[in-house]
């Protein structure tokens, strides 16, 4: 099923208008219930939701593996997560209070982590940086080949299919030796955890994967890739400052700026092979 919707609307071009149908995609908003934790709440394409939900539990550090959860139950656009570990928010504020303490900053503390769960844990909401110091870097000797990168970011245009019906969405790729993963949501965060989530369940090995997608690289980006274990990401997007300082602290190779038989390696960048 596709989530799309047709909508009138007046083009114009050279001076003259009409009016047009578009389509457009269908967002809509879901909630991850995982254990005891408060609701986590995305504005999402709702499809491939528990792909979705596996990934987001990894890049999250929620659990280890997908071995780790229990059950998943799809009601409506909403995910209900049991783990192994019955997380409660008591873990998150201790957690908090933890970091917090470390910058002289408790006080605040709570406060932060409540308003996480408002919406996407992400660096512009407060704090995914300091998360950094938690992470173990990459250590795969995984190589690609600078030819491969072109080709993979023409292949995810091309399997991009509500992309080239509403370009309202973004997409990711995650590739395993000849699988590959492709996945499409209105937020880029949801669209890598799908394809982390989709291979987690075919229990494909992190280390020699790599994933190609749609969207800036900011910190709260590169730090669930790192955290899977995944040593490569490219975009055809450009990074900031705060992705290449995370990506240099795990050991990630970091690929931006894609376009037109060019691209830009802005860390690790032994994992290239970029001699013909």
């Amino acid at each position: 099923m596709e989530f799309i919707k047709k909508t009138e609307a007046i083009q114009w071009k050279n001076g003259e208008y009409k009016t047009i149908t578009e389509n457009c995609v269908e967002d809509k908003y879901t909630y991850l219930f995982i254990d005891y934790l408060p609701p986590r709440k995305f504005s999402t394409y709702p499809k491939d939701l528990k792909d979705f939900a596996v990934g987001y539990c990894l890049g999250e550090g929620l659990i280890k593996d997908y071995n780790d959860i229990e059950s998943i139950k799809l009601e409506g656009n909403n995910v209900l997560i049991k783990t192994k570990h019955r997380h409660d928010p008591q873990e998150d504020f201790d957690q908090d209070e933890i970091m917090q303490k470390r910058k002289g900053n408790c006080e605040h503390a709570c406060v932060c982590k409540l308003l996480e769960y408002q919406g996407v844990n992400s660096d512009s909401g407060g704090g995914i940086r300091s998360q950094a110091e938690t992470l173990t870097p990459i250590s795969s000797d995984f190589k690609i080949n600078a030819t491969q990168v072109i080709k993979d970011l023409n292949h995810l245009t091309d399997e991009a299919k509500i992309w080239q019906k509403t370009g309202g969405v973004h997409v990711a790729q995650l590739k395993f030796e000849k699988n590959i993963i492709i996945r499409e949501d209105v937020s880029r965060h949801v669209a890598v955890d799908k394809v982390i989530g989709a291979a987690a369940i075919n229990d494909y090995d992190f280390s020699k994967s790599y994933i190609s997608y749609s969207g800036r690289m900011p910190a709260d980006m590169i730090i669930k890739v790192i955290r899977v274990g995944i040593p490569i990401i490219i975009s055809n997007a450009a990074p900031a400052s705060s992705g290449i300082e995370v990506a240099e602290k795990g050991n990630i190779t970091m690929i931006g700026f894609v376009r037109n038989n060019r691209f830009t390696v802005y860390t690790s960048p032994e994992r290239i092979e970029l001699e013909k």
